[in-house]
């Protein structure tokens, strides 16, 4: 098992700048002291992974092309489980009730509007899970989101937290880091463990 830093462009494949990559280094010292000192390879670091229920765990910034610069952005993603015990017809994503104000967490498909389980096995094992839901209640992220790839034959857990981004602007020229703080950083770690324990 291994935990890869790397770097993933919707485009085209880039190599971080130093800048970025100090960035993405900044913003990973939760998991670096967690999980050990990495090692580096073309385009990030690769960390040992041991006691944890992932069999994969990336941490990378996806890259935004604005005008005139670019953001990039981080996301981690978590693979675990090789078997499909549990059906899950689509992705599914995490949610809050209520439109001005940020309510209940919970789990739906992507597709749905609805709040409710529609008698799915799997969104009723993660909506009744009482202490998932409260630490999700804390989330500063952009999404969360559940999947089984059928490509791979595992599941994934991406989670895009709003810290962690490094910006590049041509104009007017300016690069600067919003740090992913390690209270949120051990809140994500967390809940993603949890969603593989729960599955797995």
């Amino acid at each position: 098992m291994r935990l890869e830093l790397h770097v993933q462009n919707s485009s085209v494949n880039e190599t971080l700048d130093k800048k970025a990559k100090n960035s993405l280094w900044n913003n990973s010292q939760y998991f670096i002291s967690l999980l050990g000192e990495p090692r580096e390879e073309r385009n990030g670091f690769i960390f040992p992974l041991k006691d944890l229920p992932f069999s994969d765990f990336k941490i990378r910034y996806d890259i935004e092309k604005k005008f005139l610069g670019r953001i990039y952005v981080m996301v981690l993603e978590a693979k675990f489980g090789r078997q499909k015990k549990i059906h899950a017809s689509e992705r599914i994503e995490l949610r809050y009730s209520g439109f001005f104000k940020k309510g209940r967490p919970f789990f739906a498909y992507v597709s749905s509007k609805n709040a409710g389980t529609n008698g799915n096995a799997l969104l009723r094992l993660l909506n009744n899970d009482e202490d998932l839901i409260e630490k999700c209640r804390k989330l500063d992220i952009e999404f969360l989101r559940l999947f089984f790839d059928s490509h791979e034959e595992v599941w994934k857990i991406e989670v895009r937290p709003y810290g962690g981004s490094f910006i590049h602007m041509m104009f007017p020229p300016m690069r600067y880091n919003v740090m992913l703080v390690k209270e949120q950083a051990e809140l994500i770690f967390s809940i993603m463990k949890r969603i593989a324990e729960l599955i797995n």
